[in-house]
């Protein structure tokens, strides 16, 4: 059976913060905080026994509520940007806080990730999990509608972890979280030289202001082809206009449906992670924007790429494709397999 440790690390708004790590019968770790449902550290073995995190960490847990970073948090009411901050939906029209730049981004000032979620165990024989909800209550962060979010990590005895998100609300509202972890498989450095497979014929570029308001595109011929597997580099180094204006990667991929999504090589070919998502896409990130300062200083450009699995960002003022009704449930699972 999976072993459960929890350790008080803090207390925010007279809660307790926690962390919850869950090790299998290979010694491989998961540890969890309450605090934005984050994954801290994804630590498993490779063929020598090493032992690898495999996801960008903060040196200490209380800094996650220091500085916002997103790493390895559930970003929501929306993962992404909104135009201009802008929702109409029939006659009612909604003016969120722009909080980057002319946009409003990852739910706002204080999104899911800045949240402290109840949570309880559930072990069964061959896995356990931390279940984490939170209730999100209308108006905050200017969204309207309640919603009651919650959040599941399953880590099995196979190094494999599952990430699931339900939610309901009591009123239209627009909804589309996300995990933000950012993976290396090296353990350190940048991935540039990592491998990376993405199911995905079409991407979306963006605008001036990180919008993808120009439609889809196909990725062949590009360097966003990353169908069959290719360096992370060979797009960080191009001289593609969309690299350049965004310092990197950070470009949402339609995906095409197959069975794994997505597959981070490590540079030496040693570990391998499998992403299995039910959600329709995946925009990649490489940490254009880490550069070793603030409590993230140990972290710098290109450390990690996240792998944000959601539904894909539009720019219809509308936003049907991520409003969510009444009585509607909303659901999506993402896995990640670590093998070697």
């Amino acid at each position: 059976m999976i072993a459960v440790n929890v350790v008080k690390y803090q207390r925010l708004t007279h809660r307790d913060c926690c962390e919850i790590t869950l090790t299998n019968n290979n010694g491989g770790t998961v540890t969890i905080l309450n605090y934005g449902a984050t994954l801290e550290k994804f630590i498993v073995p490779d063929h020598q026994g090493k032992f690898i995190n495999m996801v960008l960490s903060l040196s200490k847990a209380s800094y996650y509520s220091k500085e916002r970073n997103f790493l390895g948090g559930t970003v929501g009411r929306i993962i992404g940007r909104m135009s201009d901050g802008k929702w109409t939906f029939g006659k009612n029209s909604y003016q969120f806080n722009n909080n980057d730049g002319k946009n409003h981004a990852h739910g706002g000032v204080e999104g899911f990730d800045t949240q402290v979620f109840d949570f309880k165990i559930v072990q069964k024989e061959k896995s356990a999990s931390v279940v984490l909800t939170l209730f999100d209550y209308a108006g905050y962060n200017g969204y309207p509608g309640n919603v009651k979010v919650q959040v599941t990590y399953t880590f099995t005895e196979e190094n494999t972890l599952i990430y699931q998100i339900s939610a309901i609300t009591d009123d239209i509202t627009l909804f589309n979280p996300g995990n933000h972890s950012y993976f290396n498989l090296d353990g350190k450095g940048r991935i540039l030289n990592q491998n990376l497979l993405i199911d995905a014929s079409r991407y979306l570029p963006l605008n001036n202001n990180s919008i993808p308001d120009m439609g889809y595109m196909s990725v062949e011929d590009t360097v966003f082809d990353f169908r069959s597997g290719n360096l992370i580099k060979s797009a960080i180094v191009s001289q593609d206009k969309q690299i350049i204006k965004q310092n990197g990667l950070n470009h949402p991929f339609l995906l095409d449906g197959h069975n794994v999504a997505a597959i981070l090589t490590s540079s030496d070919e040693q570990r391998r992670m499998l992403m299995k998502t039910t959600a329709p896409s995946i925009v990649v990130y490489t940490a254009n924007h880490f550069n070793h300062s603030g409590y993230a200083n140990n972290i710098g450009q290109y450390d990690g790429v996240a792998l944000e699995a959601q539904l894909p960002p539009t720019d219809d003022p509308m936003l049907q494709s991520i409003t969510l009704l009444p009585g509607e449930r909303f659901e999506s699972e993402t896995s990640w397999h670590m093998d070697y």
